[in-house]
């Protein structure tokens, strides 16, 4: 029985909280009476999501013609990312931004001061998509060693 308590312990040490990236989470169109995805998502209530994503991302996507009219936005969290950056077609220009911390896409998502530290509109910093360890790496990681302190102690405890 005192094994089963040391174990317990022992487990108890290998298990700490994470908590993972804190991005806005909402998506508006021109047609939506509420604007406040685009104009002020501080404001929105439950549009916090605590991700297990390594990206905060928007995507903003404005009329050419009435120029900067917007079409619509989306704010989101994502493991993977296309290049950030403008991209333009006939009728539209789209804006697409990623960043790594919390509440980082705030912003307009147009990012069109050239300015890194506000590339979303904010105090932002962009990312490129690369290497970047999630939560969800760290909770995996914690529970093979719980595993492993699992199965050392049951074959202790058959042998014995």
């Amino acid at each position: 029985m005192t094994q089963m308590y040391i174990f317990l312990f022992l487990s108890s040490l290998l298990i700490t909280t994470t908590q993972g990236l804190k991005c806005y989470t909402c998506s508006a169109t021109e047609d939506d009476a509420n604007t406040q995805c685009a104009d002020d998502v501080e404001s929105m209530e439950n549009a916090i999501t605590d991700c297990d994503k390594k990206y905060c991302t928007i995507t903003r996507v404005d009329y050419l013609d009435p120029k900067g009219k917007l079409a619509s936005i989306n704010r989101n969290c994502v493991d993977k990312v296309p290049a950030d950056g403008i991209v333009e077609d006939a009728t539209h220009r789209t804006y697409l931004r990623s960043c790594r911390t919390d509440l980082c896409n705030n912003g307009s998502g147009k990012g069109d001061n050239g300015n890194i530290d506000n590339a979303l509109g904010d105090k932002s910093l962009i990312y490129a998509p690369g290497t970047g360890k999630s939560s969800a790496i760290t909770i995996y990681k914690q529970n093979v060693s719980l595993l492993c302190v699992l199965i050392i102690t049951i074959i202790r405890t058959v042998i014995w």
